[in-house]
C-alpha cells in the first residue's frame, strides 16, 4: 500500500473544473435572508454522524452560496472511499484528502465547506483553517447513539468497521481535541435537523455575540 499515490492529471482537473463549475453557477438566497450576504467561508468539521453535509448543504440553500464536501470530491477523484481504503489504505487516503483540502482552503471565493470526520488529522489543514481571517470554522459534535443511526450503523463508513460503537467513540475522543483547537464555534447536533443547525451557524454569522 502506498502513502502517495499517484493522483492522475485528469481526474485533477475533472475534480478542480467540478469545483468551478459549482462558483459558476447563480444562487439567490431564500427570502428571509434577501438583504443579507454571507461573506465568509463556514468550514464545517466533527465526528462521523454529526451532520455536516446536510447542514452544510442547508446553509448554502439558505445563503444562496456554494456548497463543497470533502468526501463527495474525494469520491469524484478516487472512486468510492470504501473500495479505496480498501485497496490504498488509510495512509494514502489521508495523503490525498490533505492535498483536496490545500486546495478547498486556498479558494478565494467564500463559501460553506463540509469536511470529513478525519481532515484535521492533517497538521497543515489545521493551520491552513486558522490562517484565513475571513473563515469561521464550527464544531458540530453529536451522542453516540445518535451517531451510529445517522451513519447506519457504520456500514458505509471503512473506519467504522468491525466495532462500529467502540471505533465511533475512540475516533472522537481522540479528535476531539483537534476540533476543539481549529473551532471557533462549537453546536451539539443531537436532536435537531439539519435545517434547524443551518439556522444557528446563520445567526450566529449575521449576530455574532461580543467577546
Amino acid at each position: 500500500m502506498s502513502a502517495d499515490p499517484v493522483i492522475p492529471d485528469t481526474a485533477w482537473q475533472a475534480m478542480t473544473s467540478r469545483v468551478e463549475a459549482a462558483f459558476a453557477q447563480r444562487r439567490v438566497p431564500i427570502a428571509r435572508l434577501w438583504r443579507w450576504r454571507l461573506r465568509r467561508t463556514l468550514v464545517l468539521v466533527g465526528p462521523m454522524g454529526a451532520g455536516k453535509s446536510a447542514v452544510g448543504r442547508a446553509v448554502a440553500r439558505m445563503c444562496g452560496c456554494v456548497h463543497l464536501d470533502s468526501d463527495a470530491l474525494l469520491t469524484s477523484l478516487l472512486g468510492p472511499i470504501p473500495a479505496y481504503f480498501a485497496e490504498h489504505g488509510e495512509s494514502a487516503f489521508r495523503a490525498a484528502e490533505a492535498r483536496v483540502m490545500a486546495y478547498l482552503t486556498a479558494l478565494p471565493q467564500t463559501y460553506v465547506l463540509s469536511c470529513g470526520g478525519g481532515v484535521v488529522l492533517d497538521e497543515d489543514t489545521r493551520a491552513a483553517m486558522r490562517r484565513r481571517a475571513d473563515t469561521t470554522v464550527f464544531h458540530l459534535d453529536v451522542a453516540e447513539a445518535e451517531a451510529l443511526r445517522r451513519v447506519r450503523g457504520g456500514a458505509s463508513r471503512p473506519a467504522l468497521q468491525g466495532d462500529p460503537r467502540g471505533t465511533w467513540k475512540r475516533l472522537r475522543d481522540e479528535r476531539g481535541p483537534l476540533y476543539a483547537e481549529v473551532a471557533d464555534v462549537s453546536i451539539d447536533t443531537t436532536g435537531l435537523t439539519a435545517e434547524a443547525v443551518a439556522w444557528r451557524i446563520v445567526d450566529t454569522i449575521r449576530h455574532p455575540r461580543r467577546k
